[in-house]
């Protein structure tokens, strides 16, 4: 008997619903709404670009979305331009412009090592507007701001000079002969050369933010080093440019997501502040238990669960991005996600970009969704069990 009752109930709510929603549709569903007139489908497994995808190529990408859905999504040039008379550009996506929602700030690529960072935004952009499995709750509750690519100089860099035999970076940065031939090992930075005089170049723009700058060393890394800070705090544009941008969003910012790269093995992490100090942040169970959430839903492919911790608790870093978020622009939901990426990888595997791709953007998601479960965002409770929709 009291099951029967508790199923006349449920009926009755689903109809008063449905005829609530006939009556008031969503303003996503309207004509007016960008959402009801864009063609929506589902996508496949398969990844969309399977190329790594360079600065041109990433204008050409945003510029045809934005033209084909001006209503949603929004190209914004970030000034200043780089050394190289580049743009760093972010990719807006409103589904709703009559009214302001929770924003998710997503920046990739600040490495000039993590080509794939790019792929990954991008991929999510076209995911969120155009495949009907991430309509809700992910595009319709939330503004999004994307940057794919925060370092475009030091992508084209190293892109340019892939299939160069390798040289020792310190070694390379400091002989002008050898660079006609060969490539660094590696390369974390910009390709800045006015850092001073010498003939190296370049500054880790991931060391290159005001907060607590060089806060982790008794002494600064030299111009050769890939972890060079530069001669003060936002001497790249780079980081000039995203500053800028997030001081111009302001609060509009609830949750921040710095796509990186672990270039180790089997060591992937999803991290968060401080980065400078052992010190926690106030808000650190919060942010380990959405951390620790986003984990388990973004399950590795061999069944591994990404590492969740504090940044610093492998290596104090200074000056970096997430820290000044946090610490200067006042975003208390930070995090810094490390999906595995080889250096230089073979540019023609397309699974190696794949796999890549589709781990960065399981673990966006999920730490999204651990988000909305942390707050119970868009939840209803049935019988003492919460249910999202």
């Amino acid at each position: 008997m009291l099951l029967q009752i508790k199923v006349y109930i449920i009926t009755i709510l689903y109809f008063f619903g449905s005829l609530f929603m006939v009556l008031f549709p969503p303003r996503n569903f309207e004509q007016s709404s960008g959402a009801s007139i864009r063609i929506m489908r589902r996508f496949g497994d398969e990844i969309n670009y399977k190329e790594y995808i360079d600065n041109e190529a990433l204008l050409t990408i945003i510029q045809r979305i934005t033209r084909n859905d001006s209503e949603v999504a929004r190209l914004v040039y970030l000034k200043p331009i780089t050394a190289e008379n580049r743009s760093i550009v972010s990719l807006e996506l409103h589904s709703d412009l009559q009214s302001k929602k929770p924003g998710i700030l997503v920046i990739g690529a600040l490495n000039g090592m993590v080509w794939g960072a790019s792929n990954a935004v991008i991929e999510l952009a076209e995911k969120l507007l155009y495949d009907s499995n991430y309509q809700t709750p992910f595009f319709n509750d939330y503004d999004w701001y994307l940057i794919p690519m925060g370092n475009p100089d030091g992508i084209h860099f190293t892109q340019k000079l892939r299939s160069r035999p390798s040289f020792g970076a310190d070694e390379w940065s400091r002989n002008i002969t050898v660079r006609n031939q060969t490539r660094p090992t590696v390369w974390h930075k910009n390709v800045d050369k006015n850092n001073g005089p010498g003939t190296c170049f370049g500054t880790n723009i991931n060391r290159n933010f005001a907060y607590h700058w060089q806060d982790d060393v008794s002494k600064t890394p030299d111009q050769c080093s890939q972890y060079y800070p530069g001669v003060k705090p936002f001497s790249s544009v780079e980081a000039q440019a995203i500053r800028n941008y997030i001081h111009r969003l302001g609060d509009v910012i609830h949750l921040a997501i710095h796509l990186h790269a672990s270039f180790v093995p089997k060591k992937e992490f999803i991290l968060y502040p401080w980065r400078y100090s052992l010190r926690h942040p106030s808000n650190y169970r919060t942010l380990q238990d959405i951390g620790e959430y986003a984990a388990r839903q973004s399950r590795l492919p061999d069944g591994r669960l990404y590492e969740v911790h504090q940044s610093s608790s492998d290596e104090r870093v200074a000056g970096s991005l997430s820290d000044y978020i946090t610490g200067v622009a006042g975003i208390d939901l930070v995090f810094l996600v490390k999906p595995y990426h080889q250096m230089y990888p073979n540019y023609t595997d397309h699974t190696i970009l794949e796999v890549y791709v589709k781990k960065a953007m399981s673990a966006i998601l999920s730490l999204v969704r651990g988000w909305r479960s942390s707050t119970k965002q868009n939840t209803l409770s049935f019988f003492g069990k919460d249910v999202e929709f």
